[in-house]
């Protein structure tokens, strides 16, 4: 870390020159001020991650003591350097960054394992370390077995009865849709939580972290959004969490990184290669009372924190709350708009339905916002899950913690081209899958954990997702056919088709289809997206590929099961607004509106 001028100091207004600072206090006391540290082999190693968050003591090597002494400490610590000169000129003053680098760097080994085996060592049978367990491999090699027999000896009949089976998971997840357009209703938007507003000497620390790989691109952007968070810059503790050899990226977070309250944090390689494994690494250093996660791509609403820390002051039985996600870029392309449809009825409409009925949510990958001590509690993110998001918002839910939803939202890019889509999708069935491996291994303490209906509603969901996709082109595929030879839908015996086979297949597409379209028109609207509803036509090619993605999740748990495809993010490299939040017009005031902006902020957004 560089040392800052004087005159730098001078012109910097929001962010504090951390080094300016300590540096002074360095002088105060007439002791060196050294920027950068090496701690070099030594006891260091022994720190528990409580002292690296402290950040005010380091010991070297050479018996350099390396301080980063507080404003209300100095007085003291003056005193004693003049009553014991001789062990004082040991002492050295650094920032208190430096301090928790020095340490991360010296016990970097250590504490990746504690990132990556921590949840394991606590909770083995929480944990996606091992996929799948011998008993759950023979229960499913038994009913491929009955299916496989049933499907030989009886091929209408069997199928017949599959698809019946198959409908209990589509008409659920359909109606939870409809019931989910129904409760959004004419209401429009809760406001936000936070009026009046909490006063800053009020406010906790609270930690965001920023998971970074291959994103030299977006870090400037992201920088410029976090910089916008409403938040005292003293109660900020941001991490743009790096990978040891993401080099790129490490540079130009060093081009860009503004000082406090930012800091980076670099994850060693260690483990699996996954996002929760690095957020896993930076909570052991993460200093605030309340923790949230923002990605590369991500543009969050100025005054997310507040409303979020004002939802859990308001109620103190709540754990974690989710902000939606909204999508800046759904013009580019089709699938880019089905996307951003797709993220309209989920965050706009599912989950807050969900959240209502305190029934498990399956969060975000990001902006869901934690107390951190629920954090710990629970175990934090598993490095092994690469959904971590609905894993977590499971693991809450088993331990009698609620999770709640909040209105100010995130900007996040959605995937444009076909390939990125694809990858991202294949991983989240993946997770999907783990997910259910692992919360089903022992069934009676699972349904014990969630009681029944929490339990009947993640199953619902979760694997419901997941039969749902399977199953789209097996259903899909009855009706073109009788499209196109109607003899089929004669009764058994007179033609390949039972008319019961098809009934149930138009009967789940049907429900499908007019859920979802119901869910996005009633939720497209709350944040001036009505324009980009026509691409629900495309609905089901869409599901058909999702399809396509589950298919080869279902592969690659088999032989990558840990296995994380990187999401390319384009961003805004100069930093600038998202030119999709520069709306012209009355729309765009209303928009504004809807999403919690003041009209003053909605004006100077129009006015770009």
């Amino acid at each position: 870390m560089r040392e800052i001028s004087a005159g730098a100091a001078a012109g910097a207004t929001a962010w504090t020159p951390e080094m300016v600072v300590f540096a002074s206090r360095a002088a105060a006391l007439n002791l060196p001020f050294v920027p950068l540290i090496a701690l070099g082999r030594n006891g260091t190693q022994a720190v528990p991650p409580e002292a690296v968050r402290r950040g005010n003591i380091a010991l070297g090597a050479d018996g350099t003591v390396y301080i980063a002494p507080a404003a209300d400490k100095t007085a003291a610590i003056a005193a004693w350097v003049a009553r014991h000169p001789a062990p004082a000129r040991r002492l050295r003053v650094t920032a208190p960054s430096e301090i928790r680098r020095a340490l991360i760097a010296a016990g970097a080994a250590r504490f990746a394992d504690l990132a990556v085996s921590g949840l394991y060592r606590r909770f083995p049978d929480l944990s996606a370390r091992r996929v799948i367990r011998p008993r759950q491999l023979f229960a499913l090699a038994i009913i491929a077995a009955a299916a496989a027999l049933a499907l030989m000896s009886d091929p209408l009949g069997a199928a017949t009865k599959i698809g019946f089976v198959a409908t209990l998971f589509f008409l659920t997840v359909s109606a939870l849709r409809f019931a989910a357009a129904n409760a959004v209703g004419g209401r429009g938007l809760p406001s936000p939580a936070v009026d009046p507003p909490i006063p800053d000497d009020q406010l906790p620390v609270y930690t965001v972290l920023v998971p970074l790989y291959r994103e030299a691109a977006v870090v400037r952007s992201v920088v410029a959004a976090l910089r916008r968070i409403d938040w005292p810059s003293e109660l900020l503790d941001i991490k743009l969490v790096l990978e040891e050899d993401d080099t790129e990226t490490r540079a130009a977070v060093e081009r860009h990184l503004p000082g406090p309250p930012f800091e980076a944090i670099v994850v060693p390689r260690a483990g699996p290669r996954t996002k929760p494994k690095a957020l896993a690494f930076a909570q052991l250093f993460s200093r605030g009372e309340f923790v949230t996660v923002y990605d590369a791509e991500d543009d969050p609403h100025p005054r997310q924190l507040r409303e979020a820390f004002a939802r859990f002051r308001a109620d103190p039985e709540l754990a974690c709350v989710q902000a939606p996600l909204l999508t800046d870029n759904p013009d580019p392309s089709w699938i880019a708009r089905l996307f951003a449809i797709e993220y309209s009825a989920l965050f706009d409409g599912l989950l807050p339905l969900l959240a209502r009925l305190n029934l498990p949510l399956p969060l975000g990958g990001t902006s869901n916002h934690f107390r951190r001590s629920t954090l710990d509690a629970i175990g934090g993110w598993d490095p092994f899950n690469v959904t971590e998001d609905a894993d977590i918002g499971l693991r809450l839910a088993r331990g009698g913690y609620r999770v709640g939803m909040i209105t100010l939202p995130t900007y996040e890019e959605a995937p444009v081209r076909f390939g990125a889509w694809m990858r991202q999708r294949t991983r989240w069935f993946k997770g999907w899958m783990q997910t259910c491996l692992v919360h089903t291994r022992q069934p009676i303490r699972l349904c014990s954990d969630l009681g029944l209906k929490r339990t009947l509603s993640f199953i619902a969901i979760q694997l419901g997702m997941i039969i749902s996709a399977m199953l789209h082109p097996v259903f899909l595929g009855l009706l073109i056919a009788v499209a196109a030879d109607p003899a089929l839908m004669a009764p058994r015996g007179g033609g390949p088709l039972t008319s019961w086979l098809f009934i149930i297949g138009l009967a789940n597409l049907l429900a499908g289809y007019s859920a979802m379209t119901a869910l996005a028109g009633r939720t497209l609207p709350l944040r001036g997206l009505s324009r980009i509803e026509p691409a629900l036509i495309g609905l089901p090619v869409y599901w058909l590929l999702m399809s396509v993605a589950t298919y080869r999740a279902f592969f690659q748990l088999l032989f990558r099961p840990h296995y994380w495809a990187k999401t390319t993010h384009f961003g805004f490299p100069n930093g600038s607004a998202r030119p999709y939040r520069r709306r012209r017009g009355r729309r765009g005031a209303r928009a504004a509106e809807s999403f919690g902006l003041s009209q003053a902020e909605g004006a100077a957004a129009e006015a770009g």
